[in-house]
């Protein structure tokens, strides 16, 4: 004697494509989205000295450092031209 089993066999599976950004949606609720992004930003650089300066300053500092390694010390010459066009 075989005892069937009653409860039923739930399969799940993943929405098909990509969900729509309903721009409607976020354009009702843009006070909300700005509040939150600029809450964010002030957390991230909060402990910061410079602040949200640092988010600016930074990459441009990088962009110093490698230009004396690579241009002056390293010695290679700049390109000319865009490589990928």
């Amino acid at each position: 004697m075989t005892v069937e089993s009653t409860t039923p066999t739930v399969y799940l599976r993943p929405s098909k494509g990509w969900i729509p950004l309903n721009l409607a949606d976020l354009w009702a609720y843009r006070e909300l989205v700005y509040f939150l992004t600029w809450r964010d930003i002030k957390v991230r650089y909060k402990q910061a000295a410079l602040g949200v300066l640092w988010a600016i300053l930074q990459p441009v500092m990088i962009m110093v450092v490698f230009t004396v390694i690579f241009g002056r010390l390293a010695g290679l010459p700049p390109d000319a031209g865009i490589p990928q066009a």
